[in-house]
């Protein structure tokens, strides 16, 4: 009777192993860019009946393709890869402000990518010296610039970027990968899912 049940237990756990195999779901494809022809996401599915959104996401795809990244961006630096970037913007789904917050994800996105583009161009400007303390790239000197209110730009001594932060309104329910504060003596960075870094201007 134990050798029946035990067969018997195997059986249903084979099945059921089987039923779990044939009713996956394969992962969505990699993507930077919406999908106008077979939407996967519900964000593609908006974007691509908006016109407005529709021009912002072609600006960025455009934006990526035409930048050259490997040698303006340091390994390790706090700047979000492409198809990460596009996975959590695939997100604002869940928002009910769904166009508010894709909005605000390509604001940010293309802050990112023009910063990359001055950059691995041989610009900006020197900017303003910094020590900051609890980034990952160390204490070391860096060069921060600030193109416009809405972004600042770090990077090292050699003209490599680590970081772009974004002054992104968190009401529109997206988190940029790097925000940025400016407070009385210093610029606090403030990125996802880590801790808060503090850059302190160097006396001139």
């Amino acid at each position: 009777m134990l050798g029946m049940t035990l067969r018997f237990a195997a059986a249903l756990a084979a099945a059921a192993v089987g039923a779990e195999h044939a009713g996956a779901i394969p992962p969505p494809p990699i993507q930077i860019a919406a999908d106008c022809d077979s939407p996967t996401y519900a964000s593609d599915a908006l974007v691509c009946s908006d016109p407005a959104l529709l021009a912002l996401d072609r600006r960025v795809r455009d934006a990526w393709f035409a930048g050259e990244t490997s040698s303006a961006i340091l390994q390790g630096s706090l700047v979000e890869a492409q198809d990460a970037w596009f996975r959590r913007r695939s997100l604002c789904a869940f928002s009910v402000r769904h166009a508010a917050c894709l909005r605000a994800a390509y604001a940010e996105r293309i802050t990112v990518l023009d910063a990359v583009r001055l950059v691995a161009s041989g610009q900006p400007e020197t900017g303003k010296g910094a020590t900051c303390f609890g980034a990952p790239w160390g204490e070391g000197p860096v060069h921060i610039h600030a193109p416009d209110p809405a972004a600042a730009i770090v990077a090292d001594a050699g003209g490599r970027l680590l970081a772009v932060a974004t002054a992104v309104d968190r009401r529109d329910d997206w988190v940029p990968f790097v925000r940025f504060v400016n407070e009385a003596d210093a610029i606090r960075f403030e990125p996802r899912g880590q801790a808060n870094i503090v850059c302190l201007p160097m006396p001139k």
